[in-house]
């Protein structure tokens, strides 16, 4: 089941959320949409995917393979009808329909799957679960780059994409359903007080803002790198994901030492001087730094916000939350690409782009104070000492 989940999740985050920079790159350079017109796709693709996040959470709870069916077919028609007619309004629905997909269908559904399966080791399963998210950066993004590297071949790739990922996603399904493990029962938990999201406000304004600077940067990365002519730029997204999953997996050390907050803290700021180095990099490798920086904290956000879920709530209503939680801060990511793509269609210049990313990353900061005064927040620390030694 685990492994069936991950493989899903790992297609499905490629040809979804790390392939958008691929695809904007390819547009931008067969001139069939202009970068004011794409930085509005993109946003497409975060609202949608977060307001159809808790419809596929309540649908995924009772049919979870159904719906991560759907989900494949659904992103196969979205690749297939860029492949027929790659501009304009079929861009646009495309990329809705691929965040509803992959927000709600595999990222929702998925982790609410394995956070169950692992309810034991609850961090176990979330780190499972993020990291298959984001393996599509390193595994399937660079194919894609490869597939889309110039004007003539786009339709025709687009078609292989499609047909690989629903190759790729019915086998991983069927999988899930061979599987079928027997849900063990649920262990009495009494999440603390308050139990509303809304209380929490300042705590979802500042994962919010962070994600719009993240996936703002991680949204034109490739169309930044390839704009200067620097060597390997195609792959700047397999090397912000490849961070990504990296300090996942070192993500339970760094909170030990540091402890959860002062770890979300290092990361978001490390993030701020990866936006600067994005939008100013004068080298290759420079470029190539700040996506590692970026990179870093998208693995390090996806980590934190299931256990801030498992911190504030508790296992038992980890699925509603978390599928709330995802709603609010993926409206925040869709205000990322709207404002790079629109700084820059006004400046036509990336540095202004990327400074303004820089602003709503340092603005979110100062809103992790609230959460980090809370003395409940030790408890994702006791949890990863009862079983988290496997992240």
């Amino acid at each position: 089941m685990a492994v069936a989940i991950f493989v899903l999740q790992t297609a499905g985050s490629g040809v979804a959320v790390y392939g958008i920079p691929i695809y904007i790159a390819a547009l931008l350079r067969s001139g069939t949409m202009g970068a004011a017109e794409l930085s509005l796709a993109s946003t497409g693709f975060f609202v949608v995917g977060a307001l159809t996040g808790p419809v596929f959470g309540r649908f995924g709870q009772r049919r979870p393979n159904l719906v991560m069916l759907c989900a494949v077919l659904g992103g196969t028609a979205a690749v297939t009808a860029m492949a027929a007619r790659p501009s304009g309004v079929v861009v646009v629905g495309a990329f809705a329909v691929l965040g509803a997909i992959f927000n709600g269908g595999l990222v929702v559904v998925g982790t609410t799957v394995l956070v169950r399966v692992f309810e034991g080791r609850p961090t176990a399963g979330m780190a499972l679960a993020t990291s298959g998210s984001s393996a599509g950066g390193i595994l399937v993004s660079p194919v894609l780059a490869l597939l889309l590297t110039t004007q003539a071949v786009v339709a025709s790739s687009f078609l292989v994409i499609a047909a690989g990922f629903l190759t790729i996603g019915c086998g991983a399904v069927a999988l899930i359903r061979w599987a079928s493990p027997r849900p063990a029962p649920a262990a009495a938990t009494t999440p603390p007080a308050p139990v509303r999201m809304s209380a929490h406000w300042p705590l979802i304004v500042a994962f919010s803002l962070v994600s719009a600077s993240q996936l703002g940067a991680m949204s034109y990365l490739v169309a930044t790198g390839i704009e200067r002519d620097f060597t390997g730029a195609r792959l700047a997204v397999s090397v912000a994901t490849a961070a990504a999953v990296a300090v996942r997996w070192l993500g339970s050390a760094g909170i030990r030492r540091l402890g959860l907050h002062g770890w979300t803290m290092t990361s978001f700021c490390a993030q701020a001087v990866g936006v600067v180095l994005v939008g100013t990099a004068p080298a290759g490798w420079v470029l190539f730094l700040g996506a590692v920086l970026i990179g870093q904290s998208l693995g390090n956000t996806i980590l934190i916000r299931s256990q801030v879920i498992v911190e504030l709530f508790g296992i038992d209503d980890f699925a509603r939350k978390f599928a709330r939680f995802q709603t609010w801060t993926s409206l925040g990511s869709a205000a990322g690409p709207l404002v790079l793509g629109q700084v820059y269609a006004l400046s036509n210049n990336y540095v202004p782009a990327y400074l303004a990313l820089f602003v709503l990353n340092t603005v979110a900061v100062p809103f992790l104070r609230p959460w980090a005064r809370r003395p409940q927040s030790r408890r994702i620390d006791e949890l990863q000492q009862a079983g988290g030694a496997t992240v």
